[in-house]
């Protein structure tokens, strides 16, 4: 590198310091690669939201003619899930709505997707006039407070290479726009001699894809896996899906 080409590598560097930091393009301080062009917010704190609460007045109760333990159970659990959406904050929960089963919530999917809605119906049109009106709510809360639902505290970008890879498994077409590890250190799973049997550690993929009808990015949860190969040492690592959820988008 020639004088002046030093000179002007010290001036870019000082000027990105002001922002916060001297990075290379597309890694992390310690040379990490993140592969993310637009930055790595993991370590960002949430901002305070004092937007007020907007809660839509629809009845807690299914409508006029929707009696019985299957709307009950049914209607219960969205209308609980419409109250979740609404109060959602990110500087007071880590979720977004609670899973039900499945490590999913289907009436939050069906809120906000056209195709998950049309599944969950079947083209029953009792089902329409019974629960249509509560997934209409969710879908309206979330076009409110989804947006502002990422993931947070995944900052270790070791792992990324596998993450990506687990995600573009799980959906072909996604484009990543963050990856990584909720530590750099490993959670040992033993059998009960106390031998272990594996360890591993919580990852994931924020993406977003053209594949999903509702607009929203998503987040691929992977887990970083490695077999205990004996004598003290683990084998190569390997992606264990988790589950995949709706969030705001980059």
């Amino acid at each position: 590198m020639t004088r002046s080409q030093s000179f002007i590598a010290v001036i870019a560097c000082a000027c990105v310091f002001v922002a916060g930091a001297c990075k290379k393009h597309g890694s992390d301080t310690k040379g990490n690669t993140h592969g993310d062009t637009h930055g790595d917010t993991q370590g960002d704190t949430p901002e305070v939201d004092n937007t007020p609460v907007e809660h839509s007045d629809i009845s807690s109760k299914p409508p006029k003619g929707c009696g019985g333990g299957f709307y009950s159970v049914h209607y219960g659990d969205a209308y609980k899930t419409l109250r979740e959406a609404e109060d959602y904050k990110a500087t007071a929960r880590t979720y977004y709505v609670r899973e039900l089963s499945d490590n999913r919530n289907e009436y939050f999917l069906a809120g906000i997707s056209a195709k998950s809605r049309a599944e969950w119906l079947g083209g029953r049109e009792k089902d329409t006039r019974c629960m249509g009106p509560i997934f209409d709510a969710i879908g309206a809360a979330a076009k409110r407070t989804l947006p502002k639902y990422r993931p947070r505290g995944y900052t270790h970008h070791e792992d990324d290479a596998l993450l990506r890879d687990m995600a573009k498994h799980q959906i072909p077409d996604a484009t990543v726009l963050e990856s990584g590890v909720s530590s750099p250190s490993w959670k040992i799973e033993k059998l009960r001699n106390g031998v272990p049997r594996v360890r591993y550690k919580y990852g994931m993929a924020w993406v977003k894809s053209a594949s999903f009808d509702d607009g929203y990015c998503r987040i691929v949860y992977v887990n970083v896996v490695q077999d205990y190969s004996g004598g003290g040492t683990f084998g190569e690592s390997a992606g264990n899906f988790i589950k995949i959820e709706p969030a705001g988008c980059k």
